[in-house]
């Protein structure tokens, strides 16, 4: 195998291994009343992926227990812009979102839910 093959090889398999580990986190928990349910944490990601999680850990549908999206900083660091640059241009003010989400599964017997958008 040539060298330039095996490092294209090596850079798509980094690049699909960072974008697998991008993905929207799911942890199984019980809620206050003893049923079990997902907390869906997907920051730095749209909204829609968490739902998306939400679909696939609970493929006959889910009901919301609880959405959250609060603001969690700019790529820089901060919510108030770039620190690095106070009195001149601000660096990246794009601010990141912390999204959570928390579902409950329908019954196994319950209808299939609609696709995702």
């Amino acid at each position: 195998m040539s060298i330039h093959r095996g490092l294209t090889t090596l850079a798509f398999v980094t690049a699909l291994l960072g974008a697998v580990g991008c993905g929207a986190n799911a942890t199984l928990r019980y809620g206050r009343d003893g049923q079990p349910e997902y907390f869906i944490e997907c920051s730095k990601k749209p909204m829609a992926s968490c739902y998306e999680a939400a679909l696939k850990q609970c493929p006959q549908g889910y009901f919301l227990v609880e959405e959250s999206q609060t603001p969690g900083g700019t790529k820089s660091g901060s919510i108030f812009g770039g620190g690095k640059n106070v009195g001149g241009q601000a660096g990246s003010s794009e601010i990141t979102w912390k999204n959570q989400l928390v579902v409950r599964c329908k019954p196994a017997g319950a209808a299939p839910a609609p696709a995702a958008p």
